[in-house]
């Protein structure tokens, strides 16, 4: 079970939860590949085993340098909340609620756009930013946030187009 499935209040509801993008996992895979299949290339042409050595060491520091990361964060929206936890032995999380959310930045390059990838600030009322790193399909997340908000707020038309009688609309 996931940090966030862990913390849900007995009514929250888990809406969406973010994803890396797979350019770091081909980055990873890629280069654990290329590194182990060059040190394994190096020995056979006798370069020397410490020369071979050390380049096939390069590609696990790099698969782990990329991966652990991705393993150890989390991001999601619930009903109530935004909520980013990274970290293993340690822990980091920001959350902000719904309510206090003034806005929703998305920022992404000319390649961020081409690839489906970008990172997310929230802005919220009297507390820091949460940034959210760069994730696959930053739209689809935000439209997420978006989501949670507008179901947050009580709608002020009621049935036929009709305003609501609610303090909000009354004299």
């Amino acid at each position: 079970m996931s940090y966030i499935e862990k913390i849900l209040a007995p009514d929250e509801v888990l809406i969406a939860k973010a994803r890396f993008h797979w350019l770091y996992y081909l980055l990873a895979y890629g280069t654990l590949a290329l590194c182990l299949a060059l040190g394994g290339y190096m020995y056979s042409q006798a370069w020397g085993p410490w020369w071979a050595a050390a380049v096939a060491a390069v590609g696990p520091i790099v698969f782990l340098r990329v991966m652990v990361p991705i393993w150890t964060t989390e991001i999601g929206v619930t009903s109530e909340r935004v909520i980013l936890k990274q970290g293993f032995l340690t822990r980091h999380t920001d959350e902000i609620e719904l309510p206090s959310i003034e806005e929703i930045n998305v920022d992404q390059g000319f390649l961020g756009r081409l690839l489906g990838i970008g990172r997310i600030t929230i802005r919220g009322t009297g507390i820091d930013d949460v940034d959210i790193p760069a994730i696959a399909d930053p739209l689809r997340f935000s439209r997420s946030i978006q989501h949670a908000l507008e179901k947050m707020r009580p709608s002020t038309i009621g049935p036929r187009g009709q305003p609501n009688a609610s303090k909000e609309n009354r004299g």
